[in-house]
């Protein structure tokens, strides 16, 4: 059977061997390529359904060949504000590069009007995950453990790392958009509310400029929320980056629960829900993580997907600790092996001992005592010098929770490097620490630091690079973006940014070959808009000027950036395209950016346009 596109046909089942519709006349083939297998939702004539979504048979396109099965959501509603919606998920399905998030091509969104009408249907075809979404497996499967839910939480944040860092944030994480694959990998599915964190965003949300209703000031900002896993920000319009947090901590709590969100209590004082005593699998330091993720305000949730990654990696460790400082035998012996302990004489009783002065210097640091705290740590490494990692990684946790006192942040990081000297994660956010402080001889030292212990991660020196580059002090940066290149061909940022450079040595031919080779490494669309930048940049200090227009087309086409509005302008001044050179020279001036060179071109096309209207004083 295949179905008809057209949601006010009556009879929307078709045999197979039909063309078109036999009820409504409508092409059954759309676009020439698309067939309609099944409906994923239940069509309905309620006309609160604006959505329908089908499994198609996609014959493919030159951008994503070959026939296979995908999904097809179709907007039935014209509206400005819900067409504004399916028109950025097919951005951002463009701009995510991941294997564990569909894909979809600029080919793959289009409008169609059904046969003999005016509604115009907008079309979103994306890459289909073959498994069930986590709502449905948890029905059929019950709650998980505590290993899965590790695992499973760690796939989510390195998906959610990859969203994040293309500045998009998702906005409805919950068990129903995460598919469990057959191979056992996440995916994370339905982006139809996902939003670009842009400085504009951020001042919306700030609510700077406005009124005092906490919305947004004079900003109309779109309101998305499912209940029980939007945060309050999120529900009244101000959603950011750690809003996503909170729903991945409630999901996981419907996961290793069993229990649907609405059947668990809730805090009448704080709103917290109430769930541990449903958890006898989750150990405290796994519970006390999902709580903090879900903590009322963003400022109080890990700040990054970095972040939580690495409070990830140390987590098993914290656990294991745990585990072992309650355990009966522990709680029993613990006097008796302090002295032991203290006196050398068991050594078997060493490890347990060490433990036990661990926790014990744990407790007194969270209750600001932290002269008695070091002591226990000092006693707990004479016995057993093993236990300064454990030691750093409780200071090094304590430095990534203090975002908000940067200051205790370096002396808790300082701390953890104290206890182990080779931990290059504790140098590297040592360093960023210092960098936001502008203590530039402590950055710099800690990203040496931490090359010592990880020389091959190309990461760290591209982070090293631009704080140079940040300080206009380009011999340094361009050494760091050489090294970043030298050790990993996915460093195409560095390539990007060293391109900028040698444009700004005035050595163009260098920047061209640089901004090229970054081209054919990589199918990111926004590098790719940037490395065209590039190019054009520097066909047009070369006077290649219609080279450069085309280059630079091809950059406003793939990212609507400003610095390459403003360069395009020139190369169309340079053609004698005057009138097309003012609209592009408008958008260069009203775009937003904080760029220097962008900051330059505009000082100098303001001073070009006063110099028209200022007529010259006698002498």
């Amino acid at each position: 059977m295949g179905y008809c596109i057209n949601p006010l046909c009556k009879q929307r089942q078709n045999p197979d061997d039909v063309n078109h519709c036999l009820f409504c006349g409508t092409s059954l083939l759309i676009n020439d390529r698309i067939c309609l297998v099944k409906p994923l939702r239940e069509l309905t004539e309620n006309p609160f359904s604006y959505m329908e979504v089908f499994e198609v048979d996609d014959a493919g396109t030159q951008w994503n060949p070959g026939r296979k099965q995908r999904v097809m959501k179709v907007l039935k509603w014209n509206t400005p504000k819900l067409v504004d919606l399916i028109e950025r998920e097919s951005l951002t399905l463009r701009l995510i590069e991941h294997p564990c998030i569909p894909k979809s091509t600029i080919d793959d969104f289009f409008t169609f009007i059904p046969n003999n009408s005016s509604l115009t249907l907008h079309c979103l075809i994306m890459d289909k995950f073959e498994g069930e979404n986590l709502e449905q497996w948890l029905e059929s499967n019950g709650r998980i453990s505590q290993s899965v839910a590790l695992q499973w939480l760690r796939q989510l944040v390195e998906i959610l790392d990859e969203v994040h860092r293309t500045e998009i944030f998702h906005r409805d994480i919950k068990p129903s958009n995460i598919i469990l694959q057959s191979s056992g990998q996440l995916a994370l599915i339905d982006f139809g509310v996902a939003r670009r964190v842009t400085d504009t965003y951020l001042a919306k949300v700030s609510g700077s400029g406005g009124s005092s209703t906490g919305r947004g000031g004079r900003y109309e900002i779109t309101s998305v929320s499912t209940p029980r896993y939007s945060p309050l920000e999120q529900v009244n319009g101000q959603a950011v980056p750690q809003s996503d947090f909170y729903a991945l901590g409630r999901t996981f709590v419907q996961l290793v629960t069993g229990i649907q969100l609405m059947d668990l209590p809730i805090n009448k004082k704080t709103g917290n829900l109430i769930w541990r005593e449903q958890t006898p699998q989750i150990d405290k330091p796994f519970a006390d993580f999902l709580d903090e993720l879900m903590a009322p305000l963003p400022g109080q949730r890990p700040q990054t997907t970095r972040v939580i990654l690495q409070r990830l990696e140390k987590l098993p460790q914290q656990i294991k600790n745990y585990r072992l400082a309650n355990s009966k035998v522990f709680q029993y012996s613990k006097y008796t092996l302090m002295i032991l302990g203290f006196i050398g004489g068991v050594f078997l009783s060493i490890p347990l001992a060490a433990n036990y002065l661990v926790t014990q210097g744990e407790k007194l640091e969270a209750a600001n005592n932290s002269p008695a705290a070091q002591n226990f740590f000092y006693w707990a490494i004479k016995i057993r010098p093993q236990s300064n990692r454990t030691i750093s990684s409780f200071y090094f946790n304590k430095g990534v929770r203090s975002t908000k006192d940067l200051g205790l942040a370096k002396k808790y990081y300082e701390l953890a490097i104290k206890y182990n000297n080779r931990d290059a994660d504790a140098y590297t956010n040592l360093a960023f620490v210092c960098q936001q402080l502008n203590q530039n001889d402590c950055a710099i030292k800690n990203y040496e630091n931490s090359f010592k212990f990880k020389p091959d991660n190309w990461e760290s020196r591209f982070g090293l690079a631009l704080f140079y580059d940040d300080r206009r002090m380009y011999d340094l940066a361009e050494k760091q973006y050489k090294l970043a290149i030298e050790m990993s061909r996915e460093a195409i940022p560095a390539i990007n940014n060293l391109s900028r450079l040698k444009i700004l040595d005035g050595k163009y031919n260098v920047a061209i070959a640089l901004a090229k080779s970054g081209l054919q490494k990589t199918e990111n669309i926004q590098l790719q808009s940037t490395l065209y930048k590039n190019l054009g940049w520097a066909k047009l200090e070369l006077k290649r000027y219609a080279e450069a227009k085309a280059d630079l087309e091809k950059s406003t086409k793939l990212d609507a950036r400003t610095d390459a509005y403003c360069l395009l302008a020139q190369a169309q001044e340079a053609l004698g395209e005057i009138n097309d050179a003012r609209l592009t020279w408008e958008i260069c001036l009203i775009a937003e950016s904080n760029q220097l060179e962008v900051q330059q071109w505009r000082l100098q096309i303001l001073k070009r346009l006063l110099g028209e209207f200022v007529t010259p004083s006698s002498p």
